[in-house]
């Protein structure tokens, strides 16, 4: 879980390989009915849960230089490719490269493919960011207050201080950014901070539900944290029939959190 003070990442990156033999349908339902999903397919967000496993198995592999609390997750996109076969075994391919980024800050970057029986059926790209320290500066200067375009549909949000322990006994995701303000504040936020992936897996719900089509990808860069507790407002391009962007605003201050794109079949 920490790293002395090491090298970059090699230039090759690393690889992994894992087998799935089988998705506890169980779980996926109690995942289903804590977003309050009525899809009948394994919801897309719900292979993320089976992405950051293989993400977290690098992670801990020797020769990841970077500790696993103090990395930050600012992109995501996943992607579903043919339909899953309940019952069939899914062949995971992870890998981790260096990305290059002109204001020289590191980050990785994580590939993550599942297939069966050799057809590609999900892949999820994520990008995390390796900070320069362990305190945050706030950004200079003033922002101004952000708003959906008209064409977007809205909805309130609330995010309640037991929410990152829900999600995380959902997830299996304990970093304690999301469960504790005081080791959060160790991190630099002011208080803990709801897991990104729970209002991606949020925002796909309410995509589905608006537009009665099933998710077949959606991507998001998150563009500040969500304090545990606050409200937000979700909104998403109601004018296309297939395909959109989306966001969530923080209430209080009208401050951009996430944005991103959503297709569907």
């Amino acid at each position: 879980m920490w790293r002395k003070q090491a090298s970059a990442l090699p230039d090759s990156g690393l690889v992994g390989h894992f087998e799935i033999k089988n998705i506890d349908m169980a779980h996926v339902a109690k995942y289903r009915r804590f977003f309050d999903d009525r899809g009948q397919q394994v919801p897309l967000t719900y292979f993320y849960l089976l992405a950051q496993r293989a993400q977290i198995a690098l992670m801990l592999d020797a020769r990841f230089p970077y500790a696993i609390p103090g990395l930050i997750h600012v992109s995501n996109k996943m992607r579903f490719h043919h339909v899953f076969q309940e019952g069939l075994p899914l062949e995971v391919e992870v890998s981790v490269s260096p990305v290059l980024r002109a204001d020289d800050a590191k980050s990785v970057a994580f590939s993550v493919e599942m297939s069966q029986s050799g057809r590609r059926i999900v892949s999820c790209l994520s990008e995390y960011r390796v900070p320069r320290s362990t305190r945050r500066k706030p950004a200079a200067g003033e922002t101004r207050p952000e708003n959906f375009p008209e064409t977007f549909l809205q909805e309130g949000w609330t995010f309640d201080k037991s929410l990152g322990r829900r999600y995380a006994m959902i997830s299996s995701d304990f970093n304690p950014i999301h469960l504790s303000s005081l080791l959060a504040r160790a991190f630099g936020f002011k208080s803990a901070i709801a897991h990104g992936m729970y209002s991606i897996g949020r925002a796909a719900v309410s995509i589905e539900h608006r537009t009665g089509r099933p998710l077949i990808e959606i991507s998001a860069h998150f563009r500040r944290p969500i304090l545990l507790e606050t409200e937000a407002i979700f909104g998403f391009e109601s004018t296309a029939t297939t395909q959109g962007d989306f966001g969530v605003i923080l209430a209080p201050d009208r401050q951009l959190a996430i944005n991103g794109s959503w297709s569907v079949r």
